[in-house]
């Protein structure tokens, strides 16, 4: 691996505990599958010149991370990486991760129940395919079926809404890249939540920006209005709509600050709403982060409220920043699947008719599975800390006794699959005894998981 590779999926080192950072970023690397089992780390000496590192301190995180399991070191061979599942289990998206056995449970994702119009919807979409006189061909920005759906959204949460404001895109993840090269260039310092949702953090040094954390507890509103307000960041990638891990929501009057902010210093707001419509508690919703002289680009996403596999997302922005998204993404795709497209503006519409626009469709599972977490928390594990999140689909818990990375591996051989606090740092460091608990799953085998924890833990 060259020196280059490893040190963009690096990303820049923190102020402090920088061999600990080095360790814990390879070993998320390795456990993800970025760092291909066999391949050979760069010397000491270029990854101290490369990440701006004493010598020593690169030598503190290399050892660290052999004393994981995740490099071999062989005297004249140098280090390399170690097979996938040296590295412990942690939130992994790809077919390189080392497979869970039979009959484990995964938390390491949200995932919902589909839409239960999903086989009927897709059984229409697919009867009529062929009568299309564009035989499949559509316009790369989205089709206007979907596209007149998602101006309806916005509207409907009181932000009117053209279609030249909506570019859709293949689900959140490309939305957010393509938001960020829109917005900032290489080398440029971008925000995001300190914990917060891993992929944001990856877009920004995928797109060789440099993440800025932000710690937003235990004052999530008032920490990312603070970063913003500062005039430091290029940008930021932000979650107030039941932030993920935490579930937090940012009112109304937090919004007005934090556009206030952004209009004074000029930083764009990248505004993940992945999860807005997950309001299964039924919160008073505040309006979208937009207006008040900011520039603001808003992330959508249709995978948690209607079906996992359905990877559809889209950008709502200005005009001319739209027109800039739907040119940048004539080098990323083409645009999203035909199908998954049609079958997407159905779904919104049935959702639209049934007026549920908001609430999860499977509201009552969220909320017995909700039940399950909770209630062994309280009763099996009090030492864990965690606060009732306002909707969302996961909490996060901090206290354990046992380091969250050694509590992971334990509870992979008993047979549960969940992520370590550090997974959602940033920068790979930190929260050393903190997990995110997601209650997205079944409530059967969220009990059966919560009773090895407390075993686990106690």
């Amino acid at each position: 691996m060259s020196s280059s590779t490893l040190l963009a999926l690096l990303g820049p080192p923190p102020a402090r505990g920088r061999a600990d950072w080095l360790a814990a970023r390879l070993a998320s690397l390795a456990a993800e599958g970025r760092l291909a089992p066999g391949a050979r780390i760069p010397s000491e000496r270029e990854l101290a010149q490369g990440l701006g590192l004493s010598r020593g301190t690169v030598v503190r995180g290399l050892d660290a991370a052999r004393d994981r399991g995740i490099l071999a070191a062989r005297r004249g061979s140098g280090r390399t990486v170690r097979g996938p599942s040296a590295a412990g289990p942690v939130e992994a998206l790809t077919a390189r991760a080392a497979p869970l056995a039979p009959g484990a449970v995964d938390l390491r994702a949200t995932v919902l129940p589909p839409h239960p119009r999903l086989a009927a919807e897709a059984a229409e979409v697919a009867a009529h395919l062929t009568e299309d006189p564009a035989w499949g061909s559509a316009p790369a920005d989205g089709i206007a079926a979907l596209v007149e759906q998602i101006c309806a959204h916005y509207a409907r949460r009181g932000l009117p809404t053209s279609p030249r404001q909506v570019v859709v895109t293949t689900g959140a993840v490309s939305a957010l890249h393509l938001a960020l090269l829109a917005t900032t260039g290489t080398g440029d310092r971008v925000g995001t939540e300190n914990p917060g949702y891993p992929n944001s953090a990856r877009v920004i040094t995928t797109g060789r920006r440099r993440v800025v954390p932000i710690d937003v507890l235990p004052d999530h509103a008032g920490a990312i209005a603070d970063a913003v307000g500062s005039g430091a960041l290029a940008a930021a990638i932000l979650t107030p709509d039941f932030h993920n891990p935490t579930g937090a929501l940012v009112g109304g009057e937090a919004r007005l600050h934090l556009l206030r902010a952004a209009a004074r210093t000029g930083t764009p707001l990248i505004i993940d709403e992945t999860l807005v419509g997950m309001n299964w508690r039924g919160a008073a919703m505040p309006p979208p982060v937009a207006g008040g002289g900011a520039r603001t680009l808003l992330v959508g996403s249709l995978s948690k409220s209607l079906w996992a596999g359905l990877r559809i997302g889209w950008v709502r922005t200005s005009e001319e920043d739209a027109d800039a998204l739907a040119h940048l993404r004539l080098g990323v795709d083409l645009g999203a699947p035909l199908f998954e497209q049609q079958l997407a503006a159905r779904l919104l519409a049935a959702g639209r008719a049934d007026g549920a626009d908001g609430v999860p469709h499977c509201r009552e599972h969220i909320e017995r599975s909700y039940t399950a977490v909770t209630s062994q928390l309280a009763e099996k594990l009090p030492h864990w800390r965690w606060r009732p999140p306002a909707g969302g689909l996961s909490l996060w818990a901090e206290g354990t006794r046992l380091e969250a990375r050694d509590l992971v591996a334990r509870a992979a051989r008993s047979g549960i699959a969940l992520s370590p606090g550090a997974l959602f740092s940033p920068t790979g460091a930190g929260w050393s005894h903190a997990v995110r608990l997601p209650f997205s799953g079944r409530e059967d085998e969220l009990r059966r998981a919560m009773e090895v924890l407390a075993e686990l833990d106690r």
